[in-house]
Order: structure tokens, then C-alpha cells, then sequence
């Protein structure tokens, strides 16, 4: 008896079809809503848009926009513009129910997938009568500490919403072991399951015009990603100026959307200032699609992600899938992926002194090419066949038990 297709709908902040995405959510829900379509099922994404468009088909899925109603400044004017993001994501959580609503009406869904972040799932678990399950990406506040960011009234009650939310579930997951443990501990969600990330180069049209530009005949250290307390970047930054000066020829890329922290209103300038007389030899970019930022990752010497917290990223996916060595950090989920000296380097978290030293001692290693090649080969178990497979065994235990 062939496996039941099912109707299945994601709902989401960001998704691949809109400009403004720039989240590790986006790219995650494309490939799996991808590799669904592929296996048959009717798969369905909802997703916040700042364009008001009809339902139309991307590489298979059904998109399906939704806009924030004008009409709710009111509600932010009442609570005195205090709860500008509260406001946004109750206002996003009610669009996408009534959007559910209307597709399940049509045709009933098998299952939704909601995720934690934004909460977006919260009115449709409420109302409407669909069985779901929660992805976990991140769990808030620890989030918001490692990246320095002072609570407020805003900030504490998008927390609680998000809990809110995670309380009206029995199914969830998380991608690592160590956000598994994490929600354990910290909230209290004994029954998280841990199901990997899928991964696969999605393009081999490679345009290589920014790679040709900024970095072609230079040897050099990569970080892309956002330029985050939480990310680490300010580690790196620390570190760089012991690592260009032990090797006058190395260059440092830097790619991502800059950020501002409470250590600088940039943190790129922030990078710059630290590597001083050195600063001529960072090339900072901002975030790239896939198809230009696939050459810069392939030309990397090697890449660093030093995370202070991470939730099996898709930067360290995308580097060893593509045969780079990655210098991530313990602890993070860095170490789920990476074996020390086999399949990349680790360094403990936020440890300057530590991360140049690695760096350095990577720098040179004799054996880099070795460890790159297996690097591509470990990240051939997260192929969607394998961990696509996985979440549709969860997904008819969820229907089925």
C-alpha cells in the first residue's frame, strides 16, 4: 500500500518569495515544503507579505500572501504604542487563521506546522480545529540574552505569547539536541522531539560577478550570517586583529545584514575600528542570495561561525555541503555537526584569545582539503530523503496515535 498523501500548510513570518526575508525560517520551510511537493503532497505556505496577491505556485508550493490589517493602530494606540510587536504578531496571528480558515474550508487540511518565533500560530490553535505541530527555532529569551538585548514591557509579552503558544501544544520539535535541552530546562517541554534540518545545494547557477568583484585571487576567512551579538561577531571582531597580523596575506569576508548592538550602532564599523591598521583587508558585504553567495562560501580558505547560541545552522549546512572546513563552537550544536580535527575545528564560546588561536592553528593546517571532503560527506546524512522522511513519520504518528 503506497504512504497517504497528505494536505499540508506552513505558516510563516518570512518566506523565500518575499524580498525583505532574510531568516534561517525562510530557507528551512523552502526546502521542506519543496521536498514535500516532490514526494506528492499538497503542500500549502502562508506567509506575511507586503503584497496583497491571489494564491500562486512556487517551485511546487502554493503561497499563499497575507498582509497586516490596517485597522489595528487603534489597538496600538490604546496600549499607547508600548506593544509595537505584540501588536504586529497578534495582528499577523489573526491574518493567518482567517486565511487558514478559509483554505481548510475549501479543502481540509491533513496538518499545520506552525512555527515558535512570531507566534503566528497562536489564534489557529485556538480556533481552529486542525491538528498541528510546533517547529522550535530558538527559545526567546535566551536568545535575547546572549544578543544583549534589555527586556521591556514589549519584549516580556511577545516571551509570553510565544510560551502561550508552546503550552497549547502536545508536538513539538526542535533541529538539535541542544535547543531540545534547552526547552527542557528552561521552559519546561519535557516531550520536544529532535528531527534534523534537511539540507541540499538548491542552485548549481552559480553567479559569481560579487565573487569576481571583492574576493577573486584572495585568501580569505569567511563569516556569513547576521552581524549579531549572539552570532559571535563580536568575538571574531576581537579576534581578527592577531589573525591578520600573524598572516599578512589573509583577508576577511564578512556577509550578512549589519546589525547594531549595545557594543556599537554598527557592528560592521565595530569590526573595523577593532582591526585598526588592518581594517584595509576586511571585505564587508551585505547579505547575498544563494546563487551569489554559493561562489563566495566554495572560494573561503575557511569559514568561522563562533555562536554564543545556535540552533543548528543553516551558514554551517550550507559551508560543509559545499567541502568548507568550519571553525564553529561548543556547546551551541556546532558539535552535533562537527567532530573536532575530522569533520571541522570547535572552540569554546565568546573566548577571543581562544578563537584566534584556533583560527591560526587552522589556518595552516595541512590537512584542510581532507577535513573538507569529509565535512561534505557528514552533511550528506541531512539529505531531504533522510530527514524530510523523518518528519512525515512524525507527522502520522501525530495523525495516527
Amino acid at each position: 500500500m503506497p504512504p497517504e498523501e497528505l494536505r499540508i500548510a506552513f505558516a510563516t513570518p518570512e518566506y523565500v518569495t518575499e524580498k525583505y526575508f532574510y531568516g534561517g525560517l525562510a530557507n528551512y520551510l523552502h526546502r521542506v515544503a519543496k521536498a514535500l511537493a516532490g514526494m506528492g503532497h499538497d503542500t500549502h505556505v502562508v506567509t506575511l507579505s507586503r503584497i496583497d496577491e491571489a494564491e500562486f505556485e512556487h517551485e511546487g508550493v502554493a503561497v499563499h500572501r497575507v498582509m497586516l490589517k490596517s485597522n489595528w493602530p487603534l489597538l496600538s494606540r490604546l496600549t499607547r504604542y508600548s506593544l509595537p510587536n505584540t501588536v504586529q504578531w497578534l495582528n499577523l496571528s489573526t491574518q493567518v487563521y482567517r486565511k487558514l480558515k478559509q483554505l481548510n474550508r475549501q479543502s481540509p487540511f491533513d496538518l499545520i506546522q506552525y512555527p515558535n518565533y512570531s507566534y503566528c500560530g497562536l489564534c489557529s490553535i485556538l480556533f481552529l480545529r486542525v491538528p498541528h505541530v510546533i517547529r522550535a527555532s530558538t527559545y526567546q529569551p535566551a536568545w535575547y540574552d546572549a544578543a544583549g538585548f534589555k527586556r521591556n514591557r514589549d519584549s516580556r509579552m511577545v516571551e509570553r505569547l510565544e510560551r502561550l503558544q508552546f503550552r497549547l501544544s502536545r508536538h513539538i520539535y526542535a533541529p538539535s539536541h541542544a535547543l531540545q535541552q534547552m526547552l527542557a530546562k528552561e521552559a519546561r517541554l519535557p516531550h520536544v522531539r529532535v528531527i534534523r534540518t534537511p539540507f541540499y545545494v538548491e542552485t548549481q547557477d552559480w553567479e559569481t560577478s560579487v565573487y569576481d568583484r571583492f574576493l577573486q585571487g584572495k585568501k580569505y576567512l569567511l563569516f556569513f550570517g547576521r552581524f549579531q551579538l549572539h552570532k559571535g561577531f563580536h568575538t571574531l571582531a576581537q579576534a581578527l586583529p592577531r589573525v591578520l597580523e600573524q598572516y599578512p596575506d589573509a583577508y576577511v569576508a564578512l556577509v550578512g545584514r549589519d546589525t547594531g548592538s549595545s557594543l556599537a550602532p554598527s557592528m560592521a564599523d565595530y569590526a573595523r575600528a577593532h582591526c585598526g591598521r588592518f581594517a584595509e583587508r576586511l571585505v564587508v558585504l551585505d547579505n547575498l542570495p544563494h546563487h551569489q553567495l554559493y561562489p563566495v562560501i566554495a572560494g573561503a580558505h575557511l569559514v568561522v561561525l563562533p555562536s554564543l547560541i545556535d540552533n543548528f545552522p543553516n551558514a554551517c549546512l550550507e559551508a560543509m555541503g559545499l567541502g568548507k572546513v568550519v571553525l564553529g563552537t561548543v556547546g551551541t550544536s556546532f558539535d552535533e555537526l562537527i567532530s573536532e580535527e575530522a569533520t571541522g575545528f570547535l572552540v569554546s564560546p565568546n573566548n577571543p584569545e581562544a578563537l584566534a588561536d584556533k583560527i591560526i592553528s587552522a589556518w595552516i593546517d595541512p590537512r584542510l582539503e581532507e577535513i573538507g571532503a569529509a565535512a561534505r560527506e557528514r552533511v550528506l546524512e541531512f539529505l531531504p530523503e533522510k530527514t524530510v522522511e523523518s518528519l512525515l513519520t512524525y507527522y502520522r504518528e501525530i495523525l495516527h496515535g
